[in-house]
């Protein structure tokens, strides 16, 4: 039995072992794998590599909850939802991804993006656009 199991224990450590983890999975960077519904759940300012969380800054409390829905005909929906604001700040445009660089831009009150290069862990959308000696980097998480 214990030439049986030291072996088996063996092998399930070096399975676990090599296990990928899903922070570290990478996606396509297309309009059809990115389509879907997100939050924005982190805004950072980036200045000589250092990272400032600014979220606070650029969203009001009832900016926080709201969805955006990319949808696959380049369309997108932005949601008023949860806390909604005064007056609501729905809307709808247009977003693209071309060659890693994304773009959203709509008539709702929540960030618009403009040809910020984007990455794509699957579960959630870095897009970051510099900007004068640093850079803005918005983190959307799908819904």
């Amino acid at each position: 039995m214990k030439k049986v199991f030291i072996p088996a224990l063996g092998l399930v450590a070096l399975m676990a072992s090599c296990k990928k983890s899903d922070s570290n999975k990478s996606c396509e960077v297309s309009v059809a794998a990115i389509a879907g519904n997100y939050k924005v759940t982190k805004i950072e300012t980036v200045v000589a590599g250092t990272a400032s969380d600014v979220t606070t800054t650029f969203l009001d409390p009832c900016e926080r909850d709201d969805i955006y829905q990319l949808k696959t005909d380049k369309t997108v929906v932005y949601q008023d939802a949860g806390t909604v604001c005064s007056p609501s700040g729905a809307g709808t445009g247009t977003w693209d991804v071309v060659s890693g660089k994304l773009t959203i831009s709509h008539s709702g009150s929540g960030p618009d993006v403009a040809a910020a290069t984007v990455s794509n862990n699957c579960s959630s959308i870095v897009a970051e656009e510099s900007f004068g000696g640093g850079s803005l980097r918005v983190t959307m998480t799908r819904q």
